[in-house]
């Protein structure tokens, strides 16, 4: 249950749907397989388990699922077997095969092959926090992301949510950060960061496993480069690397999170994954009040 990314979006009014009338919601739009003749298919799923409910709560968090499942039709595959039907038909009637006959060839053969295609389900994790205003995601991608704001936004009529902001550039104030080496608590340096040229130049610095104390590191802030992105600890008990577009990634839970884990007890899989879904969300909330703290 433990998220291993953070793609946040803010709400810009308050959210008001408690766990059960969001259930309702998302029956609207139940995830069903691909149909033979499908490309692909969105829809939700229940977030914990085989249970009948689309969401989950704890202490006001809703967790929500998103499935997308896709048939896995390459196009190198669609592309030789229109050369092969396009060069037989040239070689039996002796003619040329025009643009528009060749698109409706494409046509034919992706409905013949699709059926067969192999098929390719994945899930993204999310939950509201209605008391803060955030809507996160378990992705790092934004095409992926926009799907699920789009499926929940048709789901639901409306989904007034915004990527967020902060007084202060998360690359000025990691930029400051790393330079003084100093960061605001309880944040401390991790041992990661990228470091970017500016203007037109996109030279980029990856450093990895790495003292980002050393000289080589500060010399090329010097230089004239600024942090996108940074390895940052909170609190002795996450770890992660915030990005210049304020997105959290590589995202770990420490020692001490699954020890609280364990001192819980959880006797099935469903109350471990319960008791992780309140840990997780509790610790993180405040991870990014204290965030957003930091770049105020």
């Amino acid at each position: 249950m433990w998220f291993k990314n953070l793609y946040l979006f803010k709400f810009e009014k308050d959210f008001t749907l408690n766990a059960e009338e969001l259930h309702a919601e998302l029956l609207k739009k139940p995830f069903t397989p691909c149909s033979p003749s499908q490309r692909e298919s969105m829809g939700w799923v229940a977030p914990i388990g085989k249970g009948e409910s689309l969401t989950h709560s704890s202490n006001r968090y809703i967790l929500f699922t998103m499935a997308r499942q896709e048939r896995l039709l390459p196009a190198t595959v669609i592309k030789e077997t229109l050369q092969e039907k396009v060069e037989e038909i040239e070689n039996v009637e002796n003619r040329k095969v025009s643009a528009r006959e060749k698109k409706e060839l494409r046509e034919d053969i992706e409905h013949e092959l699709l059926p067969r295609a192999f098929t390719r389900t994945q899930k993204i994790d999310a939950w509201i926090d209605p008391t803060n205003g955030w809507l996160i995601l378990n992705t790092t991608s934004a095409p992926r992301a926009e799907e699920f704001t789009k499926l929940l936004r048709k789901t639901l009529g409306s989904l007034p949510v915004a990527l967020p902001e902060s007084k202060v550039s998360p690359a000025v104030a990691m930029t400051q950060w790393l330079g003084s080496q100093k960061l605001p608590e309880p944040f401390t340096l991790g041992f990661e960061c990228e470091l970017k040229n500016q203007g037109d130049d996109k030279g980029t610095a990856t450093f990895k496993q790495h003292d980002l104390t050393l000289e080589e590191v500060q010399s090329s802030l010097e230089a004239g480069k600024y942090v996108s992105k940074l390895a940052i600890e909170w609190d002795e008990k996450i770890s992660f690397v915030l990005s210049e577009d304020l997105q959290i990634k590589k995202l770990k839970f420490l020692d001490v999170m699954e020890e609280q884990l364990k001192d819980n007890d959880p006797q099935t899989h469903e109350e471990h994954l319960d008791i992780a879904f309140s840990l997780m969300t509790g610790e993180v909330s405040l991870l990014l009040k204290d965030l957003l703290r930091a770049l105020s």
